[in-house]
């Protein structure tokens, strides 16, 4: 297995454990232990770095899929999928906290939902991955 294959898996794979560790873990927490007004305020300055960090992985993923020696598709078109899923998350984000903000409640939940969802997504098809691979 060559380096760009393994750097790729790699991606896959902190993707996948960042995803869970965040959602699961992370989100979860400051909400049990923080008041809901400074949980808000962490979280807000969390998220933004967490869509960003998965870009950044999906674009160094979509770079290793190409130079490495698996087939591009479809492992490049997972990367880039979750690429394009991870940066509607992070622009959505001003919406997201506008509508909390203005107490727009359903407006509110249909971003969240989008936002949960595509996250869900990115971590179901690089979970995906090393089913393909093997």
């Amino acid at each position: 297995m060559g380096f760009f294959t393994q750097l790729y898996l790699l991606c896959a794979g902190v993707m996948s454990g960042v995803i869970l560790f965040q959602s699961s873990i992370v989100a979860s927490s400051i909400f049990k232990i923080l008041p809901e007004e400074n949980a808000g305020l962490l979280l807000r300055n969390l998220f933004p770095k967490f869509f960003l960090f998965l870009i950044s992985l999906a674009i160094l993923s979509i770079i290793s899929a190409f130079l490495s020696d698996l087939n591009f598709v479809p492992f490049g078109l997972i990367e880039l999928i979750s690429f394009l899923a991870m940066l509607i998350c992070y622009l959505i984000i001003p919406k997201t906290n506008q509508a909390r903000d203005e107490k727009k409640d359903s407006l509110f939940a249909k971003l969240h939902t989008v936002s949960v969802s595509l996250t869900l997504l990115v971590l179901i098809l690089n979970i995906s991955i090393f089913f393909m691979v093997v």
